[in-house]
């Protein structure tokens, strides 16, 4: 991953990720996350997070965005991105609160 002193977006963190095994996408779905590649639904206490990314908007504070580099319940590696700050929405937010603690 680039280095501290880089200035990183979400689309090159991404990208890069892709390149390491993470190739899946994540959504969050009421109470839970989905996996896109397979349609497991986990919760949010079941996932593995192995690396958080959080994004400034140059200007706008709205367009803060949390990206999670994650392992599903059903093995399956990929990214969850979520909105951060006031752009997040109460169930998003309940459901972000339940991740597992402890990467980033």
């Amino acid at each position: 991953m680039p280095n501290g002193d880089e200035m990183q977006t979400l689309s090159g963190v991404m990208a890069e990720l892709g390149r390491t095994g993470y190739r899946g996408q994540f959504v969050v779905n009421d109470d839970s996350v989905i996996c896109e590649t397979c349609g497991t639904r986990s919760q949010p206490e079941n996932l593995a997070i192995h690396e958080v990314f959080r994004f400034e908007g140059m200007s706008d504070p709205e367009d803060e965005s949390v990206l999670f580099a994650l392992e599903g319940s059903c093995g399956h590696r990929g990214t969850l991105v979520a909105a951060y700050g006031p752009g997040t929405s109460a169930d998003e937010a309940a459901v972000l609160r339940r991740l597992p603690k402890g990467a980033g």
